[in-house]
């Protein structure tokens, strides 16, 4: 019997799924991830941009009305100082431009080395805090004064001078977001959370006590004790090291040679206990905000910058502001400041990374409180320790870093999810 033969069907073909052509632009696909130098994608946050030059126009405006009699005593040219002022806004308004398309990740992309057999990771935040520490150092043999017998917290380079605290307070707020967001999962143990950075603290505060500068000692240690708190660091712990740190900070200075922060402490809420000699300045200053009314004298017009209140072109710009503006001009300055932190604050809550947060809100807090303790001094709410007005006080470095550092909080917000 002959095999019967079974037809099978024909095999079927492996069906295969039509795959995407890849469309041929010319162009190399880009990793949104990959860390460089710069970043031009997304758009930086214009309240901020529109709120800092707004800040630095009245800044230069007012700063030219309060120094140009002292400019003209100190120069022979009345726009002296303003015109010094503006070419440093104009650099910083340059570096800021820069800074915003600036990749700020770069500042905590690390790179591993060996040193003495031994691996360690490097990042830019660490070369900016040792590039920070020299003129600190520095200002030990070279720092002048620029009064006699006055803290020596300037150091003279090519003719000018410069605060080395300005740069060290940039620094420390780098450094400081790329320490935090890179041992977040350890914060709460007390050596990584509170010896390591009490370490480098200490060091920095020994520095400024040499000088010495207390204001901006304290500025220091509220922003980091900020962005530690942030960070999520053992309150508990932190409490009862900060009560040690202030019962030590003033034994220091109550046996030092340094007795004038106690004389300012005590005649800060009483400018007529000895107006002749110790709240001689804090008198002229409450004189010239009462003397502006609620409209003020008029822009130009303040009878208290012809070398009746000292510094008013710096620490007191504030104080003439009030007295050819009066009550509105100073509540308008004090509500946009208020704009600026707020704005700050919400780029921070909105930015992509724990490093850009930290970062934004270490940038802000300092703006902010230098503006309030500034503010502060000049209406005798808090004791005079030569604290700064940002974007208004005479200062080309401080400017310069100011405008830098606003430049790195619109590249934060170049990438951050904004509304």
């Amino acid at each position: 019997m002959a095999a019967s033969t079974v037809k099978r069907p024909p095999a079927k073909a492996p069906v295969r799924k039509p795959q995407a052509e890849k469309k041929k632009t010319g162009k190399k696909v880009i990793d949104p991830d990959r860390i460089r130098l710069f970043f031009t994608k997304g758009s930086i946050d214009v309240p901020m941009l529109v709120i800092t030059v707004v800040l630095l126009v009245l800044g230069i405006t007012m700063m030219f009305s309060a120094s140009h009699a002292l400019s003209y005593r100190d120069n022979g040219d009345s726009y002296s100082y303003a015109v010094s002022q503006m070419t440093f806004a104009g650099i910083g308004l340059l570096l800021m431009f820069l800074a915003s398309f600036v990749d700020y990740r770069l500042l905590r992309a690390e790179k591993s080395f060996n040193i003495f057999g031994r691996k360690m990771e490097l990042t830019f935040s660490h070369l900016v805090l040792a590039v920070a520490f020299v003129p600190m150092f520095l200002i030990i043999p070279f720092g002048v004064s620029n009064t006699e017998n006055g803290p020596r917290r300037w150091l003279p380079i090519f003719g000018r001078t410069f605060q080395p605290s300005d740069i060290m307070k940039f620094a420390l707020i780098i450094f400081f977001a790329y320490y935090i967001s890179k041992n977040y999962k350890k914060m709460r143990y007390t050596v990584t959370g509170l010896v390591k950075p009490f370490i480098l603290l200490a060091v920095v505060g020994w520095l400024m006590y040499i000088q010495p500068h207390l204001s901006g000692l304290l500025i220091m240690l509220m922003i980091c004790a900020a962005m530690l708190f942030i960070g999520g660091v053992n309150m508990k712990t932190v409490i009862v090291v900060g009560a040690a740190a202030v019962v030590m900070l003033v034994l220091a200075f109550a046996t030092s040679e340094f007795t004038y922060f106690a004389d300012r402490i005590m005649y800060t809420f009483d400018p007529l206990a000895d107006k002749g000699d110790k709240t001689y300045q804090s008198y002229q200053a409450v004189l010239a905000i009462g003397s502006g009314g609620l409209w003020g004298v008029g822009f130009g017009n303040s009878a208290q910058k012809y070398y009746y209140l000292p510094d008013a072109e710096n620490d007191f710009v504030f104080a003439i502001l009030c007295e050819e503006f009066g009550f509105i001009g100073g509540a308008l300055v004090i509500i946009l400041f208020l704009i600026f932190v707020l704005r700050g604050f919400y780029i921070a809550r909105k930015s992509e990374d724990r490093f850009g947060m930290l970062l934004a809100t270490g940038i802000t807090l300092q703006v902010g409180l230098q503006a309030l303790l500034n503010i502060g001094v000049n209406c005798c709410c808090i004791p005079n320790t030569g604290i700064s007005l940002p974007f208004f006080s005479y200062g080309g470095t401080a400017l310069v870093i100011q405008l830098v550092e606003v430049g790195l909080l619109l590249a934060v917000s170049r990438r951050a999810k904004l509304n």
